[in-house]
């Protein structure tokens, strides 16, 4: 038996790479956008005997790292037919994804996990949480009214919205923290897909009294069968983005005025949303939570150095065992000042231990180095240094990515 672990060759063979991620995700929704969006350079596949047996895709993004532009590979697509599991196919094709990576200078690696328990085994660490509101619209009323500024929704499809929206985005998502750079592409086959094939999407654009805009939600309305004492649609909520308290509190009057709605889901949550504290009955949400990003360091040293820091300081940081990215292990000195941060080798005692997946963790100030030591996870030299690394950690932002891939 051979195996060969290489990327796609061409378009035919991406073809049963979809071929290949259908069968195993058992759905083809979304699959032919996906596919003329990927380019053969960016799949990591295994052969065996010739035929194409696991495959693996990273998207090259920049996501924003408590506000600052970091290169990651995007990790999706991965999978591998049934009947060539249990042959360590897929160790040996992320172990490749990820050598590609360092050598492309992405120090990060995120993904949706289809089953946590599969990327653990290689480092991942998670790296935000994912919310999920589901509500009848009746119920959902704010506690107290927000001023009102003048303004208007206006109701767009996606076309006529992209322009007007696309700015609005950048502004909203510059400061924060794991959101994805879009492509006009990304817009086009994951914030723009509908729900269901064929299903519109509607674009509802808030404006002040002076017209400027400012928010934006992203939906579909559907019929769904129904008992005799319900609605006869759902709404379902794309992405919901404002940038001032006014612009919120319209979208979400906007939202509650579909009156054969009586039932809305909105999935792509930001887990700082503010609608639990104010709603007059924050219940009604059924929120929902569990795990969304996870993240695995690739390179420690550029890793280290990517991001801004929640504050100045100094400490040495020892990565354990790290078996896919050997070049991870040892000692780093992290020293942050104002924007900037460094990371070089150290051959001293270190301040923390922790293995790569918890150092995702706390880059992407998901934990903190104290929640993960009070979790054994994390050993610390003393408590000044594990204050130090609460506050060094912190993000403007919790961690939160709302486009899937």
């Amino acid at each position: 038996m051979s195996i060969d672990i290489r990327p796609c060759a061409d378009r035919d063979e991406l073809r049963e790479y979809a071929r290949i991620v259908s069968y195993v995700f058992a759905s083809e929704e979304g699959m032919e956008d996906e596919l003329s969006a990927t380019q053969p350079e960016w799949t990591v596949c295994a052969f065996v005997d010739g035929k194409m047996a696991s495959t693996l895709g990273v998207w090259p993004f920049t996501v924003r790292l408590n506000g600052s532009p970091v290169p990651m590979g995007g990790v999706t697509a991965v999978g591998t037919l049934p009947n060539y599991r249990r042959r360590g196919l897929l160790r040996r094709t992320m172990r490749q994804a990820l050598e590609t990576m360092y050598e492309r200078r992405q120090p990060l690696a995120i993904l949706w996990a289809s089953m946590a328990a599969i990327y653990q085994r290689f480092g991942y660490g998670l790296a935000s949480t994912g919310v999920t509101y589901r509500f009848d619209p009746r119920l959902a009323a704010l506690a107290q009214p927000i001023q009102d500024d003048g303004g208007r929704i206006e109701l767009l499809s996606p076309e006529e919205a992209y322009p007007i929206i696309k700015p609005l985005f950048i502004a909203w998502a510059t400061p924060r923290n794991l959101v994805i750079h879009r492509s006009a592409e990304l817009w086009r086959v994951s914030t723009f897909r509908p729900p269901k094939k064929g299903l519109p999407v509607h674009v509802a654009v808030y404006r002040d009294g002076g017209g400027a805009p400012q928010g934006y939600a992203v939906y579909s309305v559907q019929g769904v069968e129904h008992q005799p004492d319900e609605g006869e649609q759902e709404l379902r909520v794309a992405e919901f983005v404002a940038l001032t308290p006014g612009a919120w509190a319209s979208l979400w009057e906007f939202l509650r005025a579909h009156d054969l709605a009586r039932r809305v889901e909105w999935k792509g949550v930001p887990p700082d949303d503010q609608a639990p504290e104010l709603l007059l009955e924050p219940r009604v949400l059924n929120r929902r939570t569990q795990d969304a990003i996870w993240m695995r360091v690739v390179d420690a040293a550029g890793a280290l150095a990517a991001r801004p820091y929640g504050a100045e300081g100094r400490l040495a940081i020892r990565i354990t065992s790290d078996p896919e990215c050997p070049w991870n292990e040892g000692t780093w000195l992290l020293e942050a000042q104002g924007s900037r941060a460094e990371a070089r080798r150290f051959d001293g005692e270190p301040d923390l231990t922790l293995p790569p997946a918890v150092l995702a963790s706390l880059l992407a100030g998901h934990r903190s180095a104290t929640f993960h030591a009070r979790a054994g996870r994390l050993a610390v030299r003393d408590d000044h240094a594990l204050r130090l690394a609460d506050a060094m950690f912190r993000t403007e932002y919790e961690p939160f990515c709302p486009n899937g891939f």
